[in-house]
């Protein structure tokens, strides 16, 4: 052992998308695009949909809002749209390689936390904390629990992701937590909420893009390697396939089944915008 750190494939993922797509779609944004139905529904208007995504938040943000804690803030563009508005933004960030990413976009001025939301200790408190498709990720006792804990008297909760429907119907795409338990733990959590908006058809074409980029480009572009590794090296290529036939049966399942689309996504998810206020 060298004691070097291992890669985690999830920083590796991230890295791959954000490469893609800030040098081939021009975004530096990693949540899903906002389609109003005047938007083509093309991959050369993702970044488009993207900033109306960060849009449609800002035009939610509470008068009065000064300081904002951005909850997984990502590559930090939704924290650089908001400093830009005026707001004094800080983030949390659990990834390194995000992490990174947001401190050279957004500077100094901007406090970062390097840890989870659980792992978060300051004695701050905010107006407002934006989950920007990051409450997935955060159990629900504790994303309510600890929002209360970091907001100032009044203060406000904004959460837009998406959420599962709770039926027998189980899509492709994992995540989200269950809408009527989501309720229920609001009702009792000293929130109230203000804003309820279901903009599910507004986000789930997203997957329509991602399902023809999959069918059209990585598919090829897997099938490619595989050929090559395989007339070239037949012997590796036969004990890697062996040796990874579970990872790559899930990957081909997951990604290469042709089922990550809109339809199926709203059959199992609901993606919600809420804001709340703090009542306790």
């Amino acid at each position: 052992m060298n004691g070097s750190k291992q890669v985690d494939s999830k920083e590796v993922g991230l890295a791959v998308g954000l490469i893609f797509g800030k040098y081939f779609l021009k975004t530096e944004h990693m949540h899903y695009g906002y389609w109003p139905g005047d938007l083509p529904l093309d991959i050369s208007n993702v970044a488009h949909a993207q900033e109306k995504y960060t849009e449609f938040l800002a035009s939610y943000i509470p008068e009065g809002t000064e300081t904002v804690l951005d909850v997984g803030c990502g590559t930090g563009a939704t924290a650089k749209k908001l400093m830009d508005a005026g707001y004094s933004v800080e983030c949390v960030s659990p990834s390194d390689f995000l992490t990174g990413y947001a401190r050279d976009l957004l500077g100094e001025e901007c406090t970062i936390h390097q840890c989870t939301f659980e792992e978060l200790d300051t004695d701050k408190r905010y107006d407002m904390l934006l989950f920007s498709e990051s409450f997935q990720y955060v159990g629900l006792d504790d994303a309510l629990t600890d929002a209360g804990k970091y907001l100032k008297e009044n203060g406000h909760l904004m959460i837009c992701d998406f959420f599962r429907r709770g039926g027998e119907i189980k899509s492709f795409m994992g995540g989200g937590h269950n809408i009527e338990e989501f309720y229920d733990r609001v009702s009792s959590s000293g929130f109230r909420i203000i804003e309820d908006i279901d903009i599910t058809d507004q986000t789930a074409p997203n997957l329509d893009l991602v399902d023809d980029l999959l069918g059209n480009f990585a598919k090829p572009v897997w099938d490619l390697v595989q050929y090559s590794l395989s007339s070239n090296y037949p012997r590796i290529s036969r004990i890697l396939k062996w040796r990874y036939r579970k990872k790559i049966e899930k990957m081909n399942r997951k990604y290469f089944s042709g089922l990550r689309n809109a339809e199926n996504f709203k059959a199992d998810k609901i993606y919600k915008f809420f804001l709340m206020k703090k009542c306790k």
